[in-house]
């Protein structure tokens, strides 16, 4: 080699060099952070899904359990299709309830619907003449309904041995379809 290649070597792997220590040593050295930081981070993510892992018995217990509360609600609230099917549903359950208390409704009105999205209220009144004794255990065939129906008003005259009522009770639905919609 001539004394002039020798030189532009030098001057090449002192190029080299340089640009090996200012650019290569830094991005190595961040790789390498890089890398560290990515192995600190699966280790935790791992962490967490083996403490996920083991808790899975303890969240599906749960998730069962909320499952069957929900059923349980449902199974309380009047279904249907339409507001008013539902409200005669409920008109008929309070007819029924009456009947099995001893007591001969003397008029209804006409059920009053409360719907807000795919929820109803559904406002049931009735007069009724009945002993002490019946209108006791009318009440409590009312809370005890496997429907979920409450009183929420009672009204009371008094004549001789005779009670003449006016009830008020509330149930409660979930509608498939709008108020007012054939179906």
């Amino acid at each position: 080699m001539i004394k002039n290649e020798k030189k532009l070597l030098w001057i090449f792997l002192a190029i080299l060099a340089i640009g090996i220590i200012v650019q290569g040593i830094p991005f190595a050295a961040k790789s390498y952070q890089s890398g560290i930081a990515a192995i600190e981070e699966s280790k935790e993510k791992i962490n967490r899904l083996k403490k996920l892992q083991d808790r899975e018995e303890y969240w599906q217990a749960e998730f069962n359990k909320i499952n069957e509360q929900e059923q349980q609600l449902l199974k309380q609230l009047f279904v249907g299709h339409s507001a008013e099917l539902i409200a005669a549903r409920v008109q008929e359950k309070i007819k029924v309830l009456a009947r099995q208390s001893g007591i001969k409704v003397d008029s209804m009105n006409l059920p009053d619907l409360k719907q807000t999205n795919k929820w109803l209220l559904i406002s049931q009144t009735m007069t009724f003449k009945a002993s002490t004794d019946k209108l006791m255990k009318l009440l409590k065939m009312i809370k005890q309904s496997k429907s979920t129906l409450i009183v929420t008003d009672v009204k009371m005259n008094a004549f001789r041995d005779t009670l003449n009522c006016t009830i008020k009770v509330v149930g409660f639905a979930h509608s498939v379809v709008k108020q007012g919609s054939d179906s």
